[in-house]
């Protein structure tokens, strides 16, 4: 009987953790596909992986201050379009911490950016991402450069 309930028991937990462990792997997954995107020139994969009306924020720290600038996705994507393949290429470092209630995640992703096949800056990118149906989609996308 004791070995019933324990099972009862961790039944809903196990199975909460199994969802966890997927919705993990598909924000990783739009993540890694918004990078291959960005690498292949790709508008349609891009495009998708992002909400209709998500903004990108660019925090630089310069000598004269910290700068934060405000992107439209839409304007990302059609300034990514102006490359050739290959010419953009962000590599995660790192999986930080991936946090979600329900509908709404956040992700850490200290990256690497190469241009041109060279390294061009480092930072952090902060995805807050939305699930809409079975997907998670890039609502704001938070990001700083430095050396």
């Amino acid at each position: 009987m004791k070995k019933l309930l324990l099972l009862l028991f961790l039944c809903p937990l196990l199975a909460m953790g199994q969802n966890q462990t997927k919705d993990e792997d598909q924000i990783k997954a739009v993540i890694l596909k918004t990078f291959s995107a960005m690498k292949s020139v790709d508008s349609v994969a891009l495009k998708s992986c992002f909400t209709s009306n998500a903004m990108l924020h660019i925090s630089q720290v310069k000598p004269e201050g910290n700068t934060l600038r405000e992107v439209p996705a839409a304007k990302f994507i059609q300034n990514v379009m102006t490359r050739k393949p290959g010419d953009m290429d962000e590599r995660v470092l790192s999986w930080g911490p991936i946090l979600i209630d329900q509908e709404i995640a956040t992700a850490w992703v200290p990256y690497e950016f190469y241009l041109n096949g060279k390294f061009s800056h480092k930072g952090v990118d902060v995805f807050l991402l939305v699930k809409t149906g079975n997907e998670y989609r890039i609502k704001t996308l938070l990001y700083n450069m430095h050396q």
